[in-house]
């Protein structure tokens, strides 16, 4: 079938033949997965993200428990849902469409693997910078204020870590304006200072006030859904386990699969 009749089909038939093409070799492809990426990333359809997250979060957690099959539930919950985010936010930053950076679904899926294991890597780095700092809470000699301090400013650290990893949940579920999406990792995953993003993509972020006023809105929904929600641990699979993670609540890009060729 021709990818102008794909762009034809209603999104529920484009899922459908995804799901069916999944389960055949890729010699067989027509190319209803690739479509489904195309509606996402091109037309910035909601459906079609939430459709992802259903058909590849278990080839996505498959990615993770290859790189270590020892994995915690709460480790593997950490990750994944962070991988989706990770490769939209990745692919967006270039104003190359979709389907002319990539020839086939194999080649997105390909470049996913690459964002998922790049998450898994950051998650190891963190838990040895938190292995380090309790190391030195443990074998730190200090005496009198100067010890309480140092143990005060360590711990602060690690409850710092925890309060970003709750920020980034919430950013998962509930921020689904892209320029709010865009200028949150600028921020905060690029670490680029309001000037310099405004230096940097001025179309769409003219002056530092527009950036503090962006900010200020999410901060204040983020405040009240952090102050009113508390935060519930919810019950996965680790590598070891029976079937895969959760469902998380996606919105907009978070991952999920049901096997086939394409894992």
């Amino acid at each position: 079938m021709l990818q102008n009749a794909l762009h034809q089909l209603k999104l529920e038939e484009v899922i459908q033949g995804c799901q069916d093409e999944s389960s055949r070799p890729r010699s067989e492809e027509i190319g209803y997965c690739f479509e489904l990426f195309r509606r996402a990333f091109e037309e910035e359809e909601q459906a079609a993200w939430l459709a992802i997250d259903e058909q590849y979060r278990r080839l996505m957690l498959r990615w993770v428990c290859d790189c270590s099959p020892g994995l915690l539930p709460q480790e593997v919950e950490e990750i994944v849902p962070q991988a989706l985010p990770k490769f939209w936010h990745s692919l967006t930053r270039s104003a190359v469409p979709l389907t002319e950076r990539f020839a086939h679904v194999g080649a997105v899926l390909n470049y996913l693997k690459q964002c998922t294991i790049s998450v898994y890597r950051e998650h190891e780095r963190r838990l040895r910078r938190r292995e380090r700092v309790k190391e030195q809470l443990a074998s730190a000699e200090y005496t009198g204020t100067g010890q309480v301090e140092a143990e005060e400013d360590l711990l602060s650290r690690i409850d710092q870590e925890h309060l970003l990893q709750q920020v980034r949940r919430w950013i998962q579920t509930y921020v689904s304006d892209r320029q709010e999406q865009h200028l949150l990792y600028l921020s905060y995953e690029v670490g680029l200072t309001p000037a310099e993003i405004a230096v940097r993509y001025p179309q769409e972020f003219p002056d530092t006030q527009t950036i503090h006023r962006i900010k200020e809105r999410i901060l204040k929904r983020a405040r009240r859904a952090l102050s009113n929600r508390p935060d519930t641990a919810r019950n996965g699979h680790g590598c070891n386990g029976a079937s895969g993670v959760t469902q998380a609540s996606a919105t907009h890009p978070n991952g999920s699969t049901k096997g086939g060729h394409h894992g």
